[in-house]
C-alpha cells in the first residue's frame, strides 16, 4: 500500500469560526518571514494565508506552494492544534532552505515540536 504526503482537505482549516477563534484565543508567534497563529485542540489542522498588500499572484502562490510543502513534510512532527501559518512580504525573494529555517526555529523556539 502506498503512503499518501498530500495536503489535503482534512488537513486544512475550513470553517471561519475555527480560524476567528485560533486569531482570537491562540498564541502568536514572528518569525523573519512567516507568522504563526497556534491553538492546542485534538486535532492537527493548518490555515496558509498572505500578508495584504502583496502583489503579484506568481510570487505569492509560489510561497503558498513553498509553506504547504514545508507543512506537508514537518506534519507528523509537530503538535496537534490550529495553525495559521501567514506568509510575510520578506519571503518573497527568499528560497525554500531559508523560509524552512525560519519556520523550524520558530517551531523549537516556541515548542511545537512533539519531541525533538
Amino acid at each position: 500500500m502506498r503512503m499518501k504526503f498530500g495536503f489535503g482537505k482534512k488537513w486544512r482549516i475550513k470553517e471561519r469560526e475555527a480560524i476567528k477563534r485560533v486569531y482570537n484565543n491562540g498564541n502568536f508567534y514572528r518569525g523573519e518571514f512567516i507568522n504563526i497563529h497556534y491553538l492546542s485542540e485534538e486535532e492537527r489542522k493548518f490555515s496558509i494565508r498572505m500578508e495584504r498588500g502583496i502583489k503579484g499572484g506568481l510570487k505569492r502562490n509560489k510561497v503558498r506552494r513553498l509553506l504547504r510543502e514545508i507543512i506537508r513534510n514537518a506534519n507528523p512532527s509537530l503538535k496537534n492544534g490550529l495553525y495559521i501559518i501567514t506568509g510575510r512580504k520578506e519571503a518573497l525573494m527568499e528560497d525554500y532552505n531559508k523560509i524552512k529555517e525560519d519556520f523550524d526555529r520558530l517551531c523549537l523556539k516556541e515548542n511545537l515540536w512533539l519531541k525533538r
